[in-house]
């Protein structure tokens, strides 16, 4: 999701954000204004972190915005430092109506294999409210294993997961 597409988004503007995208945005999608400011402002710090960054997640045939994905920040990130320095972390968020089709799990699987066959990547991090049962069922299901726990200043109490890989797991290679 480039500069000027998290600006529109943030300022609410979806004529604007859909003719940047190229694909329909539902006006009920819900964004995380706090996400959106910090992916941006990261951005203008580090232009060459976008890859690493905010994705807009599309249904291929409609062309239409379901959800987001990207990973927190660049691999190594300070936060991270005594959970899995190594690690790079995964947020991603798919609209309601969406939920439960397996769309959260497919552009999970993608932008790991991107940051691993491109760059390398080998240790993956999720951060999952306790509540968060599909989540925390998905984070399992995939065999990230629960490492810890922290208090998000927005979340509140989340527990933190981690799956380092050494090749990419047979069971995943669908992506």
């Amino acid at each position: 999701m480039s500069p000027g597409l998290l600006e529109a988004l943030i300022a609410r503007n979806h004529t604007l954000a859909e003719k940047i995208a190229g694909f329909d945005i539902p006006r009920d999608l819900v964004f995380n204004a706090r996400t959106l400011r910090n992916r941006l402002r990261q951005l203008h710090v580090r232009p060459e972190a976008q890859p690493w960054l905010l994705r807009a997640i599309v249904i291929k045939q409609s062309k239409t915005m379901c959800g987001r994905i990207g990973f927190h920040s660049e691999p190594g990130p300070d936060d991270l430092r005594n959970v899995a320095a190594d690690g790079v972390e995964l947020g991603f968020e798919i609209s309601e109506s969406y939920r439960r089709r397996g769309i959260g799990k497919e552009a999970a699987l993608a932008l790991m294999k991107w940051a691993y066959t491109e760059h390398g990547q080998r240790c993956f991090v999720l951060s999952i409210a306790s509540g968060n049962i599909p989540s925390l069922n998905m984070a399992r299901s995939m065999g990230f294993r629960e490492t810890g726990s922290h208090i998000d200043d927005e979340d509140g109490p989340e527990l933190y997961f981690e799956r380092r890989l050494r090749c990419w797991p047979a069971e995943w290679t669908s992506v």
